[in-house]
């Protein structure tokens, strides 16, 4: 495949080695050159209306180079290379830029034929299928499952909705930074798109003044997850918690998979699955 791959990104412009980028999960992705190009998986539905969407609003979404392509039955898409968000200084991080590019994505009008947004089908598929179950940190992950309501997400607020940002769906292109990685792009509620920074914060590992910075430059620009004069955490709550706890089972799942134990920041993450299974149930 990654030949294949490498054909389509020569026909965008790529120049130099292919180099695979990442690669999971039937999930393959190179870069050649100055080109980024995507086997998406095989679930991933509807992506010619995600698409769209970026290829409409290119000063929030990193536009696509050409339309999507069908190669031996793996769905394509191809990219301009972006610069990503440095991991090892999330302090410094773009936040202010995150918040206002979800406020302007998530005011953009919903366009006939995007379907829902993933992130709280996510939730369930990763806890309930790709948990590893031996592990002693397991059954801590499915208890706080099993205390989250039968529905994550309450119907009613339909936005244009990333449905998986995190700071790795950032990249710096053309002089400014755009949203990434359109396969959970939807309709839905803009709130999700907010929680796992509030995840982070509530388990103590995204510092209050980032987060501060996050959410102060979402509502500055006007982000209607939050509408003004509300607590924040009256709407964040369920969808931080279910994120906290889909992020708990892939730490539990990468520890076996590495046969290593858990480190600090995926401690905190059981701990605070921990906190969450020892709540009533909603």
């Amino acid at each position: 495949m990654k030949e294949l791959l490498t054909v389509v990104a020569r026909a965008a412009g790529g120049l130099g080695e292919p180099a695979v980028v990442y690669e999971h999960r039937d999930v393959l992705v190179i870069k050649v050159g100055e080109v980024i190009v995507k086997s998406h998986h095989p679930a991933t539905r509807d992506l010619e209306a995600r698409l769209a969407v970026a290829a409409a609003h290119p000063g929030i979404l990193l536009r696509p180079l050409g339309p999507l392509q069908t190669i031996n039955g793996h769905r394509v898409s191809s990219w301009p290379l972006g610069e990503p968000v440095d991991p090892g200084d999330p302090a410094r991080a773009p936040w202010e830029e995150g918040g206002r590019l979800l406020a302007a994505l998530h005011s953009v009008p919903p366009p006939p034929g995007l379907p829902r947004q993933g992130a709280p089908d996510k939730v369930r598929e990763i806890v309930l299928t790709r948990l590893e179950t031996g592990h002693p940190a397991a059954k801590t992950v499915r208890r706080a499952f099993d205390a989250l309501p039968a529905v994550l997400e309450v119907p009613g607020r339909n936005r244009v909705v990333h449905g998986d940002w995190h700071l790795g769906q950032l990249v710096r292109h053309a002089g400014g930074w755009r949203l990434i990685d359109l396969d959970d792009l939807g309709v839905g509620d803009p709130v999700w798109d907010l929680a796992r920074p509030a995840a982070l914060f509530a388990a103590g590992i995204l510092p209050p003044e980032v987060w501060s910075r996050f959410l102060h430059s979402y509502q500055e620009a006007g982000g209607v997850a939050l509408p003004p004069g509300t607590d924040p955490w009256e709407l964040l709550d369920l969808p931080a918690k279910a994120l906290a706890i889909q992020t708990a089972a892939r730490c539990v799942s990468h520890a076996v998979e590495e046969d290593r134990s858990l480190d600090a920041y995926e401690t905190a993450l059981i701990d605070t699955c921990d906190r969450i299974g020892g709540l009533p149930a909603a």
